[in-house]
């Protein structure tokens, strides 16, 4: 089975690049940012930038967008679409991919985080009303909570650490969706 794993912003492509770093061939990867930077650095090879002009709505950059998915998209199997909530490109984009897969008949799976308690209950807010708009796009959505990596990490770990831990979790959830 193919399998690709798309990425929507900057939360997305660590989670990604984390998982490549261990399983470069096991899947195929598509990582979506607006943040060029991220998207320069990222190890994933096939990525685009969401070049959002003055004054545009990041949801008419990616109508621009969306063939370039497609095309990444056509000869896999199932799609997870990996997603960061409480910020700008996840939060705002997450229906739309989901929309995008369904109405082109793209087995797919939302995964997302949901930020940290520290965050504050605005970015809090912002992920829950995504997740209501975005999970009737997908087959189903899974929910890592970021600060659940607390209750994982031992006294030593860095914060780097346990975010890699939490890759980690995701990887095996994705295999054990295959």
């Amino acid at each position: 089975m193919k399998v690709i794993l798309i990425g929507l912003g900057g939360a997305s492509g660590n989670i990604l690049n984390n998982i490549y770093e261990t399983s470069s061939n096991d899947f195929n990867y598509l990582y979506i940012n607006q943040d060029k930077e991220s998207i320069d650095n990222s190890l994933i090879i096939n990525k685009i930038h969401l070049d959002v002009k003055d004054n545009e709505e990041i949801i008419n950059s990616f109508n621009h967008i969306t063939a370039s998915i497609l095309n990444h998209v056509k000869e896999n199997d199932k799609v997870f679409v990996i997603a960061g909530l409480g910020g700008i490109t996840g939060s705002k984009l997450l229906s739309h991919l989901g929309k995008l897969l369904k109405g082109n008949n793209y087995p797919s799976i939302g995964i997302v985080t949901k930020p940290f308690n520290y965050e504050g209950k605005a970015r809090m807010e912002i992920a829950e009303e995504t997740l209501e708009k975005a999970k009737h796009f997908f087959d189903k959505v899974e929910i890592f909570d970021n600060q659940s990596m607390f209750q994982y990490a031992e006294k030593e770990t860095t914060f780097t650490q346990a975010f890699k831990e939490m890759d980690i979790r995701i990887k095996t959830y994705i295999e054990n969706e295959i």
